[in-house]
């Protein structure tokens, strides 16, 4: 049986959360952790950017309790200690997909030098 991988968030991750609009948002980023948590789920590899440093260690999902359009919110997250023998998912960071909110967050959360506006 696999061993079942724990979940965990930066510390800036909480007032991610609390800076989404709604209950119903914020209820959706936790069921996106756990679907991944489980497997049921994953999201796409990030890579460095200029924008918003260094992201290649993290993952991303789209969501959007709306459903209708394109998903509004990005969630940022990373496997610890690695990809290959991984113990956690660490949720690094939530936010809008407008002006790369979720990835200046990331970074920041990360200590890599993004700046929330």
């Amino acid at each position: 049986m696999a061993r079942r991988l724990e979940l965990r968030a930066l510390p800036g991750f909480q007032q991610d959360i609390d800076a989404l609009p709604d209950l119903q948002t914020r209820k959706m980023v936790l069921d996106q952790l756990v679907l991944v948590r489980d497997g049921k789920r994953t999201g796409v590899k990030l890579d460095a950017r200029v924008a918003t440093a260094d992201l290649g260690d993290c993952y991303k999902l789209y969501f959007d309790p709306d459903g209708s359009g394109k998903p509004r919110f990005r969630l940022v997250y990373r496997y610890t200690p690695d990809e290959v023998q991984a113990v956690a998912i660490e949720a690094v960071a939530v936010g809008r997909r407008e002006n790369l909110d979720a990835y200046l967050r990331a970074a920041e959360n990360l200590g890599r030098g993004g700046e929330v506006p």
